[in-house]
């Protein structure tokens, strides 16, 4: 007949963690170290305060809400160039196939001119996209 054990409780660590050392933090030191936690990402005191203790690296993020901003309006405006992109595929196909050709010569002069104002446009968006990096970097560089 089989054995039966008894599992009772949490099954043992290999290598489970004994010791313990209590740390006591003044107003000033605690908002300092909250702080540092913060900006390494980390929720987990005793986790970061190994990872000072024994020197291992930690990561600082620092997120800048305008950069979000930023990207999220470049990829929407370029998401609306597609899509006009399309569109101005259709329109010249539906003006070769349905108009006479002066109609659809004089509908084609328009819509290069509408074009020509877009690429205007991208150029711009182009220009503050490349200014908005150098400013970016700037800050980067000086944090």
């Amino acid at each position: 007949m089989a054995e039966i054990f008894n599992k009772v409780g949490r099954p043992p660590v290999a290598n489970a963690c004994t010791h313990n050392v209590m740390v006591r933090f003044d107003d000033l030191e605690w908002d300092s170290f909250i702080g540092m936690m913060e900006k390494a990402n980390q929720d987990v005191k005793a986790t970061f305060i190994k990872q000072l203790v024994f020197s291992r690296p930690f990561r600082v993020l620092k997120t800048d809400r305008s950069l979000a901003v930023f990207c999220a309006k470049l990829s929407e405006f370029f998401a609306q160039f597609r899509t006009v992109g399309v569109n101005y595929d259709l329109v010249v196909k539906e003006l070769k196939s349905g108009f006479s050709e002066n109609k659809a010569m004089t509908m084609l002069y328009k819509l290069e001119k509408a074009t020509l104002e877009m690429t205007s446009v991208m150029h711009e968006v182009k220009d503050l996209a490349k200014r908005f990096e150098g400013q970016w970097l700037q800050q980067l560089n000086q944090s």
